[in-house]
């Protein structure tokens, strides 16, 4: 969690320390949102039985407009990934919780608009707060950090000084997080969310 904090932080900091013509360049945004991730996270001894883990999502992030169609987006989100599969006691599900934070470049497809598409891709870094299975705490057998990338399309909607989104997109874990021998596990999440920028 520390890790995540000062990364972010980092970003905070370079843009502060920035020299003024290029600070006066660039057009910052803050974000919030949040929404819903949508799991299926990929062993590799999978039989098609596993079915959707669907947990809430939410996050903040910064916009650093570099022009008015191209910008760079850290963000800084609580994920869950996992899924689930019916046995005879029920259900077993398997959760992972991460703090989640991509780097996006993020362009819109239009320069002006009431609507404006946006289509953004980046890489992301999660650092693993918890791991469940069964209700059980099974962290000690998974990998503490996770890199991968996330995809997506969104749309912006303006509203007076304050934008409105909606922002969907797919996790793409690329790192085996599982510790052990003769298995792999790679994070898999479809993320729609909605939020505000300022």
């Amino acid at each position: 969690m520390r890790k995540a904090f000062l990364l972010f932080s980092a970003v905070l900091l370079l843009v502060a320390l920035a020299p003024r013509p290029v600070a006066a360049a660039v057009n910052f945004n803050f974000g919030v949102k949040a929404g819903l991730s949508l799991a299926n996270n990929a062993w590799s001894d999978d039989d098609g039985t596993e079915k959707l883990l669907a947990r809430p999502t939410f996050g903040a992030f910064v916009v650093f407009n570099l022009t008015p169609m191209i910008a760079i987006q850290p963000e800084i989100n609580y994920l869950v990934t996992g899924e689930w599969w019916t046995i005879t006691e029920g259900k077993d599900i398997e959760a992972f919780t991460y703090v989640h934070i991509p780097v996006l470049l993020k362009v819109r497809l239009m320069k002006e608009g009431k609507i404006i598409p946006v289509a953004f891709a980046g890489p992301a870094v999660g650092f693993l707060l918890r791991a469940r299975d069964q209700g059980e705490d099974v962290k000690v057998f998974f990998r503490d950090t996770d890199f991968g990338m996330d995809l997506g399309l969104g749309a912006e909607f303006k509203f007076g000084t304050t934008k409105a989104f909606l922002d969907a997109r797919y996790y793409l874990g690329l790192s085996n997080v599982w510790r052990g021998p003769s298995f792999s596990m790679k994070n898999r999440a479809f993320i729609l969310t909605a939020g505000l920028l300022f």
